[in-house]
């Protein structure tokens, strides 16, 4: 089984590779296997991986880099796109997403020139509340059908959303995406999920969210995590790593289907975290991590991100 599965990867990988990473828009070049892709990540250097409500003075500082896959071609430009969608609940009681950047997001900055590392070269970038704001200040929303409502300001329709250090609220989510101009006049903005989730080294696109907390205030007790995997095979090194004052375990599905481990943290810990680790095939992978106390405070997968996990602590730190 293992075999067809590798077989079935490297076709799938191989027409998507070949037939996705080019915007159809652009003129039509005969040299497929000249492409560049990117790769972005949150810094090794933070552990901020979200935006804080009520706090605007947590920045995010993300790493980025481009790769010629054929060594031939050179970018010369590199242009970073902010998304901002807000989950909302519409009229008839139905889970809606409120795009205001639509899919390609807004244009948050722009490198040219002497300011575009090279070939697999770390470029470091912070993005604030604020940064965003200013993007989306001005946007308005069709919410229920009855017409344009601001996003902020009279007439929003959350009241703890404010222009002060309530600017993003739980419920939002954002995603930096990038597009790059090479030396000979094509732009690369839009990538298969072939390249997205299997090429080595590459990704599309870094996800966060607008959070209450990243710090778990009362760690102590049992921590289950619920693991599956699509093929049933287990999650080939994939694991979730918890921290507890420091010291580190990984727990993964070994075979199967799924399977449950309980964590049990004692009650002297002051600190716990919770970070994904990438195996290989973690398209198969998916989990969700409940608390003590009860509440969900995370889900993830297929293909979820490396390392330290999204929590959703607004119920649990109450």
């Amino acid at each position: 089984m293992r075999f067809n599965k590798i077989i079935f990867a490297i076709t799938v990988f191989t027409f998507g590779f070949l037939m996705s990473c080019k915007d159809d828009s652009l003129q039509i070049v005969p040299e497929w296997e000249s492409a560049v892709h990117g790769l972005g990540s949150f810094s090794a250097t933070t552990d901020d991986v979200n935006f804080i409500k009520g706090d605007p003075s947590v920045e995010l500082t993300f790493d980025l880099l481009w790769n010629s896959i054929d060594k031939k071609n050179t970018v010369t430009k590199i242009e970073l796109y902010v998304v901002f969608n807000e989950a909302y609940i519409d009229q008839d009681g139905n889970p809606k997403t409120a795009k205001h950047g639509g899919d390609q997001g807004k244009l948050l900055m722009t490198m040219q020139g002497g300011n575009v590392p090279a070939d697999k070269v770390k470029t470091t970038f912070s993005i604030s509340q604020n940064d965003v704001y200013a993007l989306y200040q001005a946007n308005t929303f069709n919410y229920f059908g009855t017409g344009q409502l601001p996003v902020w300001g009279a007439g929003s329709i959350r009241d703890d959303r404010d222009t002060g250090d309530f600017k993003f609220v739980d419920g939002d989510s954002f995603q930096l995406r990038w597009a790059f101009t090479t030396a000979d006049g094509r732009v690369f903005k839009a990538w298969g999920i072939s390249v997205c989730t299997e090429f080595p080294g590459a990704n599309c696109s870094v996800n966060w969210q607008a959070v209450c907390s990243q710090t778990i205030n009362e760690p102590a007790g049992n921590w289950t995590i619920a693991m599956n995997d699509s093929y049933g095979d287990g999650w080939n090194g994939a694991a979730i790593r918890v921290t507890i004052d420091g010291v580190s375990t990984d727990y993964t599905l070994n075979d199967g289907s799924a399977g449950v481990s309980v964590v049990t943290v004692p009650p002297t810990a002051t600190s716990l975290t919770f970070a994904f680790v990438s195996g290989d095939w973690d398209s198969e992978v998916t989990f969700t991590i409940t608390s003590a106390k009860g509440n969900v405070i995370a889900k993830g997968g297929p293909s979820p991100p490396v390392g330290i996990l999204t929590l959703d602590l607004c119920k649990e730190n109450e």
